[in-house]
């Protein structure tokens, strides 16, 4: 389903003034607008964007001012796309995108290649056979660009332009992948633990809270995410302890129109498969925390880059399933001015 409202102006949704992308409250803050890519579940959820910018928004409104049938070809476009994800080659540099589409009764796979950063211009992309460790099943020709539209050049937020089919019956996918750095705040619960898996965690997340130096700690947390316009959304989200332990989650963008609670299960890397999980790098790793985890689920997500989560320790023995809250808070970065000349 799309939400077949008016996409909201470019810089409509001002956010309030005291607004801060580190502040955990705001994951459960019910008076923000969300950014949206205008996708809807059947149940009424809404596909979000993980940032506070007005990509999406841009990026709707412009798709609104095509035709009726080009619109209406672009949007059925968008909501055939199951999922998207785009990697950088580490021999080539060349950014490789992957789309699983929805055709018919079939998902087809469809990749795409170009380089990740072309100076400030946007990069071609053309077919190839395979990436991202999926073999191409699609048969429709697929063409596009790619370019990195941070303010100070980097390619932290990238939009991709794909062209599907030949005329006259091709369309336009934009889809924006974003991969960035984010803050984290915990709520561990108060009460002593006879569970020795969770203390262990315990340690590993004090240690960070504290800000000790020692190999127990976190060290780096990812949040990368897939939007796509006027269809669907999705993130992966990891910690990396300096131990190089790793603990990384996975699953739909989705939240309420009004409000942010939510209660969605996650993926969990080595104990689900879960196409955003493969964004996630298992080299130098180690999955000793990863193991005890028996559950995730997403339990807010503002829209802005904010999603909380709720872990619950695996079963075993008599011990206790201790639960606890971690909410991951992308860091935004600036993007250039949102102009049609500039997004070409």
């Amino acid at each position: 389903m799309v939400d077949t409202r008016p996409a909201p102006a470019p810089g409509a949704n001002q956010l309030p003034p005291d607004y801060r992308t580190n502040d955990p409250g705001n994951a459960t803050r019910d008076n923000l607008s969300k950014r949206m890519t205008g996708g809807v579940t059947s149940d009424g959820l809404v596909y979000t964007s993980s940032s506070t910018d007005d990509l999406l928004n841009f990026l709707r409104a412009r798709n609104e001012k095509v035709g009726y049938e080009t619109r209406r070809a672009n949007v059925e476009a968008a909501s055939s796309v199951l999922s998207a994800k785009m990697t950088i080659d580490g021999l080539s540099g060349d950014a490789i995108v992957t789309l699983k589409v929805q055709e018919g009764n079939e998902v087809k796979v469809y990749n795409v290649a170009g380089a990740s950063n072309n100076g400030g211009y946007a990069s071609p992309l053309r077919s190839v056979r395979a990436g991202n460790g999926e073999k191409s099943t699609g048969s429709r020709a697929l063409e596009g660009t790619l370019k990195c539209v941070d303010l100070d050049g980097g390619c932290e937020n990238t939009f991709v332009r794909l062209k599907i089919g030949t005329s006259p019956s091709s369309a336009i996918i934009n889809l924006v992948f974003r991969n960035s750095s984010a803050d984290l705040y915990f709520n561990l619960p108060g009460e002593y633990s006879n569970n020795p898996e969770y203390l262990v965690l315990r340690d590993f997340i004090v240690n960070t809270i504290q800000g000790l130096k020692v190999p127990d700690r976190i060290k780096t947390i990812r949040m990368s995410s897939w939007e796509v316009v006027n269809g669907r959304s999705g993130v992966a989200l990891s910690m990396k302890g300096a131990n190089n332990e790793l603990l990384a989650f996975a699953g739909p963008l989705l939240a309420p129109e009004a409000g942010t609670g939510v209660n969605i299960n996650l993926s969990r890397i080595a104990k689900d498969q879960e196409d955003t999980l493969d964004l996630i790098s298992l080299d130098n790793t180690k999955l000793n925390l990863a193991n005890t985890i028996g559950e995730a689920r997403m339990v807010a997500n503002n829209g802005l880059g904010q999603v909380r989560l709720a872990l619950k320790m695996r079963k075993r023995g008599s011990y206790a399933q201790d639960q606890f809250l971690v909410t991951f808070m992308r860091r935004v970065k600036p993007l250039i001015d949102l102009t049609d000349d500039n997004l070409k």
